[in-house]
């Protein structure tokens, strides 16, 4: 097998996660040469801050000159993306979704290419602050043997972790991700307009709050997740709780279920650091349930 560095790389799809991994393999000594996208202002861009890259007219063009291709369109996009085109022995075609499987590049593994899957647990929003953001970063892998060795070998260059993805647990390992990224971004979000409700910017809410979701990420990478939880659920606080539910049903009743169902998970884990000793738990909850 060549030496991985000297594989020229195509990139289909030149969005935010497909610019990051140009850039970023780029940066680390590999020749990205041919782009696709929809929006050809998007390629223009991504080859701006690639020397040697080009635009391409098809994903053809793609296919005929380079030897690792990425996939980073939409996830409905992959296969047609992937039936587009004909492929080769000796390519290796990556798509980069989470809930994906192998199967949309089944006419890439009929004209004879390997097939491979790369997904990054990592919200990407921009090119060039997503290409800065890689490493120690975790990418769920699939692939066949060829495929799986380059993927490997790829995502240690870019100073990252690899772990292989059970196909049939593809969807639960990408919600896990939606929630960790996505959807913690909206709770923050409805966190922050409850400052404007006291008088205070979303902004000023973002940059108070913010330091404390570091910190309790922190807390779980050097304590583990029950003995990171603090606050009124660890301690019992009834008449608190109460007061947060009387409030948010009062000024925010569309946040109420989200901290209920919040806190239920929080008194579970409370529960589980103190082994079980909190005399309030069980009262807790019954009051949460009154507010569902």
């Amino acid at each position: 097998m060549q030496d991985i560095n000297s594989y020229r790389i195509g990139i289909v799809g030149a969005g935010a996660l497909g610019g990051a991994l140009a850039i970023a393999l780029y940066k680390k000594g590999f020749s990205v040469t041919k782009i696709f996208s929809r929006s050809e202002s998007s390629i223009i861009k991504l080859c701006s801050r690639i020397d040697g890259s080009s635009l391409s007219k098809s994903i053809q063009e793609v296919s005929d000159n380079t030897d690792i291709i990425f996939i980073t369109t939409t996830d409905n996009a992959i296969k047609t993306s992937a039936e587009s085109s004909s492929w080769k022995k000796g390519q290796i075609v990556i798509h980069c979704s989470g809930v994906s499987g192998l199967e949309v590049l089944d006419k890439v593994k009929n004209d004879g290419a390997s097939v491979g899957s790369m997904h990054p647990l990592q919200p990407f929003s921009d090119m060039d602050l997503g290409s800065k953001n890689l490493n120690n970063i975790t990418f769920g892998i699939d692939g066949d043997k060829i495929a799986l060795d380059i993927i490997s070998k790829l995502v240690k260059i870019l100073d990252a972790i690899s772990i292989r993805i059970d196909p049939g647990f593809r969807t639960l390992y990408h919600l896990s991700g939606v929630m960790a990224g996505n959807l913690l971004l909206g709770m923050a979000s409805s966190i922050a307009d409850i400052w404007q409700r006291i008088g205070l910017s979303r902004e000023d809410g973002a940059k108070a709050l913010i330091p404390m979701m570091i910190q309790s990420c922190k807390n779980i990478i050097e304590l583990g997740i029950p003995q990171s939880m603090a606050g009124p659920y660890v301690r019992g606080d009834y008449d608190t709780v109460k007061m947060h539910l009387d409030s948010l049903q009062k000024s925010h009743p569309d946040i109420l279920p989200m901290y209920v169902e919040l806190a239920k998970i929080s008194l579970k884990y409370a529960d589980e650091k103190v082994g079980g000793a909190i005399s309030q738990s069980k009262k807790i909850l019954e009051l949460l349930d009154e507010y569902n």
